[in-house]
């Protein structure tokens, strides 16, 4: 009797183990894949301040623009939202049909009252 209650015992510890040890290895296959995803997006971020760059250079020799515009368009754009933050605002401004002049509800591709094409701005996320 005592010798079946062990061996109960021991397969609970066991099966506890078991347990830890998947949950271990699933929480290092999730710090992998973020630390992955990571470098993924500080490649991007790299990349795209490099060609950032390169336009403004073409922008500054090809057309005269100066140093000084560009930070005062940062800084105006930055302002949208009333704060200097260095943080672009979200637009709170709800697009209007084209056609039908409603408001279009957002995140729509189309007006929910006529089905026209929402019109899109190249910035807005």
């Amino acid at each position: 009797m005592l010798e079946g209650l062990f061996i109960a015992g021991a397969a609970q510890q066991m099966a506890r183990a078991n347990r830890a040890q998947l949950a271990g290895e699933m929480a290092q296959r999730t710090a992998t894949d973020v630390r992955m995803k990571n470098e993924s997006i500080q490649f991007d971020i790299e990349k795209l301040f490099m060609i950032t760059e390169a336009l403004w250079e073409i922008l500054k020799h090809q057309h005269g623009y100066t140093d000084e515009q560009l930070i005062e368009m940062i800084q105006d754009i930055d302002l949208r939202d009333g704060k200097l933050d260095g943080k672009v605002s979200k637009s709170i401004e709800r697009p209007i049909c084209p056609e039908c002049e409603r408001t279009i509800i957002r995140n729509q591709a189309r007006c929910l009252y006529c089905g026209t094409d929402a019109p899109q701005h190249p910035f807005e996320r």
